[in-house]
């Protein structure tokens, strides 16, 4: 897994590795960015036609190795950590968890939120 953190917050990245562990070992290189959030409203307006930020998108590359990028916007994460009653940390690692199985081709639905939430058991939420 490659990391940039250009979002100023501070991210606990130890949960979040033996996740990208789980997916990646066997597919490849997982690109994780945290970004502020007037980058991820610009990415999320020109990639998704949305005028608001969103907390996680993900881009498929599958070349040179590469499977694709998981970008997440921690302030967005911070205010859904609190509406969900999750900790940050939690929230953070949910996103990307998120965001990799969306590079595997998974679509939103109950075979991929069941997946999800197993994955999450398995990096220690419960």
């Amino acid at each position: 897994m490659q990391i940039n953190n250009t979002s100023g917050m501070r991210v606990d990245l130890k949960n979040i590795r033996k996740a990208a562990a789980l997916i990646s070992a066997r597919k490849g290189l997982v690109v994780l960015s945290f970004v502020k959030r007037p980058a991820m409203l610009k990415l999320n307006r020109k990639f998704r036609g949305k005028n608001k930020p969103t907390d996680v998108l993900s881009f498929n590359m599958d070349e040179g190795g590469v499977i694709g990028d998981v970008i997440i916007c921690p302030s967005v994460a911070r205010r859904n950590a609190a509406e969900f009653g999750v900790t940050f940390n939690e929230e953070i690692a949910r996103l990307a968890v998120h965001g990799m199985l969306h590079l595997l081709g998974h679509e939103h639905g109950r075979k991929m939120f069941g997946l999800q939430d197993r994955m999450m058991r398995r990096i220690g939420y419960a």
